[in-house]
């Protein structure tokens, strides 16, 4: 029999008790797990979730570093400076889907000039000054008014689109408008933000024509001439309103010489009048 105080004290763990056994085995094995999963390579990380299934050599890869997402944004947009970064199949979707929508070039360049009389007051008020002047004038036809503005943009894309194999030609047609209307600047405030706003306004109508977004090629091929045509009409613009202003500066300079030379003459013969009547009669 145990007493009292024996009874209070833990027994010491024997090999021969089942239930220490169990508890023994059941620790080391928790303690080889841990340490398995220590040295493991597969070990759960919190990266794992920022990771997708790629074709490496061990299944994963991050974000953003697939084939595709590691190529520039200039790269991706393609080089929108010139007209030979036109593919074949593009100049091809131009012309067909030019030749579709020229039936409708009339209603779509209306919608494109009122819209851009809403953005600009400016043009608004030189189609309105066009206008007046061709109600007294029925002879010729006033290229300054928003009709005729609409049947000359119709006939300059048709000139245009068959100039897309000559890059020279292509460039001084667009430039050469472009360089006609630096003499708005000066009466009319004609601007280079008008043409930026011109190329956004034509951007979303021609664009989401029905013909235009019927073909991918068409699409972008569209873009892609719409975004020159304004580069090169702002280019030209804006190079022959430079020479306007040297050449006014110029004019100014010989004519501020001009006016000097007569203006030292005039004092001159002040001075020998004065000097004359001071000296005395002989």
């Amino acid at each position: 029999m145990w007493s009292p105080k024996q009874c209070l004290k833990h027994p010491e763990p024997s090999d021969d008790d089942p239930k220490d056994l169990r508890r023994r085995i059941h620790v080391q094995f928790r303690s080889f797990k841990m340490d398995e999963l220590s040295t493991s390579p597969y070990q759960f990380r919190r990266t794992q979730s920022c990771r997708v299934t790629n074709k490496g050599p061990n299944g994963l890869a991050r974000r953003g570093t697939q084939r595709g997402c590691s190529r520039s944004k200039s790269t991706r947009r393609g080089n929108l400076g010139t007209i030979a970064s036109l593919t074949f199949s593009q100049k091809q979707a131009l012309n067909l889907s030019w030749r579709l929508l020229k039936p409708q070039a009339s209603a779509c360049f209306r919608k494109i000039f009122l819209e851009l009389e809403i953005a600009s007051p400016k043009v608004k008020q030189i189609f309105y000054k066009a206008a007046l002047v061709d109600a007294f004038n029925k002879d010729d036809d006033n290229t300054a008014t928003l009709e005729v503005h609409i049947k000359l943009t119709t006939k300059f894309f048709d000139e245009l689109l068959a100039t897309l194999d000559d890059e020279n030609e292509f460039v001084a047609k667009i430039r050469g408008i472009g360089s006609a209307h630096a003499i708005l600047a000066k009466g009319s405030n004609f601007s280079s933000d008008i043409w930026e706003r011109l190329g956004e306004i034509a951007m979303e109508r021609v664009c989401s024509h029905e013909v235009v977004t019927k073909t991918r090629e068409a699409s972008r091929a569209w873009r892609t001439l719409i975004a020159i045509l304004i580069d090169e009409l702002r280019g030209g613009f804006e190079g022959e309103l430079r020479q306007h202003r040297k050449s006014s500066s110029t004019d100014q300079i010989e004519m501020g010489k001009v006016e000097d030379e007569e203006e030292l003459h005039s004092k001159l013969q002040q001075l020998r009048m004065d000097y004359n009547q001071t000296l005395p009669y002989t």
